[in-house]
C-alpha cells in the first residue's frame, strides 16, 4: 500500500503535465491550430499579392509595347506629337489610375503557448498535491481502522468471562 502512496501522485503529476503539454504546450494541439490560422491568413495575402504583381505585370507590359496606351499614358503627362495641341479640361482627370499599390506588409504573429516551465511545475504541484491528499486519506483510513480495531478487542474482552 505504501508503494501506491508515491507512484500514484507521480502518475498523477505526470499525467496533468502531459496533458497541459499536449494541449497548450509549445508544441500542442492549440499553438499548432494558432499557427494553421496564420497560415491562411498569410496564404490570402500571398494570393492577394499574386494578383496585385500580375495587374502590375500587364500594365508594364502594355506600357512597354502598346504605342496606344504609351501615348495615352504621355498626353496624360502632356506631351503631344508634332501639330497635336492638347486641351486640359478643368477638374477632369484622365482614366488613368495613378495609385498603384504594391500590397500591404502583414507581420507574422506569433502563437501563444504555455510555457514549458509552467507545464512542468503544474505537474509538480499536482504530484505533491495528490501525495499529501493521498498521504492525508490513508492516515485518515489507518486511523478509522485502528478505531474499528479497538472497539472491537475492547467488545471482545468485555464479552469473555
Amino acid at each position: 500500500m505504501n508503494y501506491v502512496r508515491i507512484v500514484l501522485p507521480l502518475f498523477i503529476g505526470t499525467l496533468i503535465y502531459s496533458i497541459l503539454g499536449f494541449t497548450a504546450g509549445p508544441k500542442g494541439q492549440w499553438p499548432y491550430s494558432q499557427l494553421e490560422q496564420e497560415h491562411v491568413r498569410l496564404q490570402k495575402n500571398l494570393d492577394t499579392l499574386r494578383e496585385t504583381n500580375a495587374s502590375l505585370e500587364m500594365r508594364l507590359a502594355n506600357l512597354s509595347s502598346d504605342p496606344d496606351t504609351i501615348a495615352v499614358y504621355a498626353h496624360e503627362l502632356g506631351y503631344v506629337h508634332e501639330g497635336e495641341q492638347l486641351i486640359k479640361l478643368a477638374g477632369f482627370n484622365g482614366g488613368i489610375d495613378r495609385n498603384l499599390v504594391a500590397g500591404s506588409p502583414v507581420m507574422s504573429q506569433k502563437p501563444h503557448v504555455v510555457p514549458e516551465w509552467i507545464c512542468k511545475l503544474v505537474g509538480v504541484l499536482s504530484g505533491f498535491l495528490a501525495f499529501f491528499g493521498f498521504d492525508a486519506l490513508f492516515r485518515t483510513h489507518r486511523t478509522l481502522a485502528n478505531k474499528k480495531n479497538r472497539k472491537l478487542r475492547r467488545t471482545e474482552t468485555s464479552l469473555q468471562p
